[in-house]
């Protein structure tokens, strides 16, 4: 019931808090992501210190070993006091490590100690956290074991250390006692040099879990991301979609004369109140009919307000795609300044998993980009005379590279001079001639016709030709319906606007589109544009 409930709350929320809390889910999604990367970067950097620190652990005891045995050849008191100098490392961590097992341990005690085992600074406090937040994990916690462990055999190293110093001073040194005091330091040098492999061994165990790990979260944070704002994109676009379609729908019907039409609403959001708003001003309508007190008038305020209305929505889809372009170019901006970010030390499988955030908020951008440019056809129909044969060089020009990648064939034959908008003609021959090269056949260079021919009646009749995979002939009218697909993405990419866009060109400039086409033969586009009366 409450899941119901909320549920029912988004969909009657208007369409900005939809689309804002779409973009407010996905931010968060993806700081989440952001989160997660720089803690599993600054964790992954605390056991490479760890590690690290375990070579200038084991370095300062080898090297506190052989000071000894130098000095037990030499009697040079400097040799003693470098043995006591490199000791300081292994106690210096020695001391972090007492602190650290207490139940409220002096951190700057313990951070001092790090310093004494001349471990880098910048490293200090990651590796203490480390210690204190993951000290229960088995790789953390067999690692202190180890630690531990060195530190029980090191021990002794000292006194016996100071045993070879007395008797070294005394009056009459024994070789023999030395001899036995050095081989005492051997063999807890051996000892040590185990538990400092296994040591390092085990951290580096603990490192290529937490990677994996990490990558594993990663993974799953750019798939939640991914397909989150997708769903929603898509959820809140077709809800929109619906009850458009419906309105329309009962337009259609009350236009034919059925005055009992009516149009569902399926929310309380806009789209649901325009719904209500449109069966009120219906059912008006068709009481003033029943009551004969309709007048011209009445009937010109009723059209003016469903223009009002589709001006509306018009207006709301442009506002709609604009709000959400700046929060997907900041996605995408900070995805790649992540990427080229060179202090993250991305590997492989971490770039492939920021890619698809960006390849997927790229893919969003350009759904985003033909949904603006499909809400302003209309807004500005300059009508004036328009060569189609310069608008086409244009737009070939434009579309070169596309040409040149695809080995096409473009046929060109000679195009009239007509009263149209520049812009929206040039944007109606730049989808048919890509969506003809872009559905090409595989390995089979692309060829593109584009012809037109004057009627008897005066208007032209444009053909744009090819010899792509064609379209099945139940889909004839439904690709030009806006947002329906046909094809798979990863076949062929598109955002289903395109030929909604040709549509909608074509007659704001007075004509029709329609298609012919065959499967695996090809297709051909025609679309009119009526020469104007003279006057």
């Amino acid at each position: 019931m409450p899941n119901f409930s909320l549920l029912q709350t988004f969909k009657n929320a208007s369409i900005a808090k939809k689309l804002y809390f779409t973009v407010g889910i996905m931010a968060l999604l993806i700081a989440l992501e952001l989160f997660t990367l720089g803690f599993a970067n600054s964790t992954l950097s605390s056991v490479r210190a760890f590690i690290n620190g375990e070579g200038l652990w084991s370095k300062g005891e080898k090297d506190a070993v052989n000071s000894l045995h130098k000095y037990a050849r030499t009697g040079n008191e400097a040799d003693y006091r470098l043995f006591l100098e490199f000791m300081k490392v292994p106690l210096g961590d020695h001391k972090t490590r007492m602190q650290l097992i207490k139940a409220h341990p002096d951190i700057d005690s313990a951070r001092q100690g790090f310093l004494e085992g001349r471990n880098h600074p910048d490293d200090v406090d990651g590796m203490i956290k480390l210690f204190t937040r993951f000290y229960s994990v088995s790789y953390i916690h067999k690692a202190i074991i180890l630690w531990t462990a060195a530190d029980s055999v090191g021990a002794p190293m000292i006194s016996i250390a100071a045993q070879i110093h007395n008797e070294i001073n005394s009056t009459s040194p024994s070789q023999a006692r030395i001899g036995e005091l050095l081989n005492q330091i051997d063999d807890i040098n051996a000892n040590l040099t185990v538990l400092e492999d296994d040591f390092s061994f085990t951290l580096g165990e603990g490192a290529r879990w937490l990677e994996n790990l990490v990558l594993r979260l990663l993974f799953c944070v750019a798939l939640t991301v991914e397909i989150s704002g997708l769903l929603l994109t898509i959820s809140v676009s077709r809800n929109i979609q619906r009850g458009l379609n419906e309105i329309i729908r009962a337009s259609k019907s009350i236009a034919n004369g059925n005055l009992k039409a009516r149009a569902a609403s399926y929310s309380r959001d806009e789209i649901g109140q325009l719904a209500e708003s449109f069966n009120d001003m219906t059912t008006q309508y068709e009481k003033s009919i029943a009551d004969k007190n309709i007048a011209n008038e009445s009937l010109k305020d009723y059209a003016k307000k469903l223009e009002q209305s589709n001006n509306s929505l018009e207006q709301f889809a442009y506002v709609a795609s604009h709000d959400l372009q700046e929060p997907l170019r900041n996605i995408t901006n900070f995805a790649s300044l992540l990427e080229e970010n060179e202090d993250h030390h991305l590997d492989p499988k971490s770039r492939k998993y920021l890619n698809f955030i960006v390849h997927g908020a790229e893919r969003l951008k350009v759904l985003i980009k033909d949904l603006l440019l499909f809400s302003r056809l209309g807004k500005q129909h300059i009508v004036e005379m328009v060569n189609f044969n310069d608008i086409l060089k244009i737009v070939l020009a434009d579309m070169n590279l596309l040409i040149r990648e695809k080995d096409a064939v473009i046929r060109l034959g000679h195009l009239p001079v007509l009263a149209a908008s520049k812009t929206e003609i040039k944007m109606l021959l730049q989808n048919l001639i890509g969506n003809a090269i872009k559905y090409s056949k595989p390995n089979v260079p692309p060829v593109v016709e584009v012809n037109a021919e004057k009627q008897e009646n005066g208007t032209w009749l444009f053909s744009v030709k090819d010899n792509g995979i064609g379209i099945e002939e139940e889909f004839k009218e439904r690709i030009f319906v806006i947002f329906q697909r046909l094809h798979n993405q990863d076949e062929y990419s598109g955002t289903g606007i395109g030929l909604a866009t040709c549509k909608k060109v074509v007659e704001l400039n007075g004509g029709t589109i329609w298609v012919e086409s065959k499967p695996d033969v090809g297709s051909t586009f025609y679309f009119t544009i009526p020469r104007p009366a003279r006057t």
